[in-house]
């Protein structure tokens, strides 16, 4: 999945992703365009990555608790997908909170 397969279109997440995280230092942020890749447009609109916790799962903030329970209900997707560009161990689950994002 490391580069557009025929027919599929880069994305702008995609793109980032693939340039960060070659870039020393720019783990972090190659972490945040993975997730809002992972996610897709939608679903991002309602979800903001934070960051990896100290134990390495990936703080979320949504919306609302209904889509605190979708997004609870995707993790090992979302974690999968955010794994394939960033590899193995990179989202080893999620922590999700409600709080109201900017």
């Amino acid at each position: 999945m490391g580069s557009p397969r025929r027919g599929r279109r880069l994305t702008i997440a995609s793109a980032l992703t693939d340039a960060l995280r070659r870039q020393p230092g720019a783990r972090s942020a190659a972490l945040a365009a993975a997730f809002a890749e992972a996610c897709g447009p939608r679903l991002a609109q309602e979800v903001s990555y934070r960051g990896p916790l100290r134990d390495g799962r990936l703080l979320v903030l949504v919306r609302s608790d209904g889509w605190a329970e979708q997004v609870a209900a995707m993790e090992t997707e979302l974690c999968a997908r955010v794994e394939l560009r960033m590899g193995a161990g990179a989202a080893p689950g999620l922590e999700i909170r409600v709080a109201p994002l900017p």
